[in-house]
């Protein structure tokens, strides 16, 4: 049965990020010396490359002392420093896997520690990049994810310093910030320490999204980046569904939309997009026969 054809429009920023293509890099070859290695908690958020990494020794734990006497790969969202002291106390050889902009991160919050700001960070609560940066932090310091979370404040006439998760919506970001502008306080310096990569696919994200009649985010559930991705596709008014892998896409969801965009997150092999490609254009193919 013939069928219109479905236009395929990919995001040019697919596959990973360089943070996460130098973890995954760093850690493959880790294990190709040690065999076996640990990670709290996975070292990325996207379960296909965690499971690959698993075939090829890496476990992932929750409890450090797990790793006592043997290796453990630090994932890209880091660690406290606390652990880090835990796990030296534990003979533990690691390897230090997290991204260069969660390390900035770090630095800038160590350094306004010491100068006595009160720091606040807007990203997830639970998410383990935010846990670790609010050790960092220590007292005082406080996570929002929404403007309602601002109340917890009550600061007049103090002095403050904000930081963002490095894969958070930049809107959120501004959106708060402006919240935080209006609390009259002494001094308020703000850091953008969203990641370049993430604001460049939030922005071609949005961009595609009104243009398409239904996008596919591809990437883990758990990713807050692509999470970030799925949420602005909807607000722009495009049909959208995350998925993980091709396996995820319905046929049924093609019907009568002819122009389909694909955007991926940072942890998102380019292989899973290029299969969730494939799928769609076999589909064209039967359509049209």
């Amino acid at each position: 049965m013939k069928g219109k054809k479905v236009k395929i429009i990919k995001a040019s920023h697919i596959g990973f990020c360089f943070g996460v293509k130098r973890a995954i890099g760093s850690a493959e070859k880790f294990l190709e010396k040690h065999r076996k290695a640990y990670s709290l908690g996975p070292i990325i958020h996207n379960p296909s490359v965690v499971e690959d990494l698993s075939g090829k020794g890496l476990e992932v734990i929750s409890d450090i002392k797990k790793a006592k006497g043997s290796c453990l790969i630090i994932r890209s969202h880091g660690i406290s420093p606390r652990l880090k002291v835990k796990a030296n106390k534990l003979s533990i050889d690691m390897l230090d896997a997290t991204c260069p902009f969660v390390k900035r991160s770090h630095v800038i919050v160590t350094k306004l520690k010491k100068e006595n700001y009160k720091i606040i960070i807007i990203g997830e609560k639970n998410h383990p990049e935010v846990k670790a940066l609010l050790e960092v932090a220590g007292d005082g310091a406080l996570v929002v994810t929404r403007e309602s979370d601002l109340n917890k404040l009550g600061l007049r006439d103090g002095k403050i310093a904000v930081v963002a998760q490095t894969t958070l919506s930049r809107d959120r970001f501004f959106m708060i910030v402006g919240s935080i502008l209006q609390l009259n306080c002494l001094e308020c310096r703000i850091f953008d320490t969203i990641c370049n990569d993430v604001v460049q696919r939030q922005t071609e994200a949005k961009r595609l999204a009104k243009k398409a009649d239904l996008v596919f985010v591809v990437g883990g559930k758990i990713s807050a980046n692509t999470r970030h991705l799925a949420q602005i596709c909807r607000q722009q008014g495009a049909k959208t569904y995350h998925i993980e892998t091709a396996k995820e896409l319905k046929l049924s969801w093609l019907k009568a939309q002819p122009l389909v965009g694909i955007v991926s997150g940072a942890s998102t092999p380019a292989g899973i997009v290029e299969k969730v490609v494939t799928k769609i254009k076999t589909n064209n193919i039967a359509r049209r026969n």
